[in-house]
């Protein structure tokens, strides 16, 4: 019996590392399409006055959000032009820091 439930961990992890490597890779190209020309490939920012989204808290999703969906600053909104799995996509990939860093545990309300 403990080695069903020991597989069943490690069907469900393999699945669910698999799925965060596609959400990754949606990410990132997202993010090259609509955001890599003001923040930067790779999120290196490239010295303008875009925000160097490697140092976004990790904890503001919803300020994250808020910010891409309606703009802020000189920043466009995108929220007539990013699907919803887009945008998940693209916060994936910035809190993880383009996959460099375990993304954040989600909070109890969080999608």
């Amino acid at each position: 019996m403990r080695a069903l439930a020991v597989a069943a961990l490690l069907t469900l992890y393999g699945a669910s590392a698999k799925a965060e490597e596609a959400l990754l890779a949606k990410g990132e190209s997202v993010y090259k399409q609509f955001c890599s020309h003001c923040h930067g490939l790779d999120m290196k920012n490239p010295g303008t006055s875009s925000y160097d989204l490697r140092k976004w808290p990790k904890d503001a999703k919803e300020t994250f959000v808020k910010s891409v969906m309606e703009g802020k600053g000189d920043m466009p909104a995108w929220g007539d032009i990013l699907l919803p799995e887009e945008l998940e996509a693209i916060w994936f990939y910035v809190a993880t820091r383009g996959g460099k860093e375990p993304p954040p545990q989600a909070s109890a309300g969080e999608g």
